[in-house]
């Protein structure tokens, strides 16, 4: 019994010591969620620091003004989202590498600016030559659509897709047939 009592008072004395360092290593306040910033100092990694830079950070748009360029015919105009489209058959648009273009949906030449900044695009119908035209609504709903209701664009070399905030497409439009001959055989 004795013997016992020698081996078990010694390892309760170590039990008791190790317990003790256990609470005094722990720290009391709450545990630090999130990603840790560091921040380093000549040869230092100092941790709990901002890192300020003093460049802006961003990015160039591609130029898609060579992907526009060149007369597109319109093939599709969706006045409305889920309603039967229009076929238009001698309708085209023009666009030219200083942001203007023109276009022509059955009467009267249109010519206008527009804008593209990333994948969004803006038209504004400068100029119409008017002419006495039968009654034909599809001009107005045109001019109407371009400028109010066309906002995304989507392209690649024989496609372009105007397309609305919703990004329904308003104008399906493809390259016209002499102009894709004419890129191909340059290069």
């Amino acid at each position: 019994m004795r013997a016992l009592f020698v081996i078990l008072v010694p390892l309760f004395i170590f039990q008791t010591v190790v317990i003790g360092q256990r609470s005094k290593n722990k720290k009391t306040g709450p545990e630090q969620k999130g990603p840790k910033i560091f921040e380093t100092v000549g040869e230092t990694l100092q941790s709990d620091s901002i890192v300020y830079y003093k460049t802006e950070i961003g990015f160039l748009q591609p130029d898609l003004s060579p992907k526009f360029k060149g007369k597109w015919m319109i093939n599709v105009m969706h006045r409305q989202a889920r309603a039967i489209p229009d076929s238009l058959s001698e309708a085209y648009l023009e666009f030219y590498e200083d942001t203007l273009f023109t276009a022509y949906v059955g009467c009267n030449k249109l010519s206008g600016k527009y804008i593209i900044k990333g994948p969004t695009i803006k038209f504004t119908i400068l100029d119409t030559s008017i002419t006495a035209c039968p009654q034909n609504d599809i001009e107005s709903w045109f001019i109407k659509l371009m400028e109010s209701r066309v906002s995304y664009f989507g392209i690649d070399e024989n496609m372009l897709y105007l397309k609305d905030v919703a990004y329904n497409i308003v104008f399906d439009c493809s390259k016209r047939k002499e102009e894709t001959k004419s890129t191909t055989s340059q290069k």
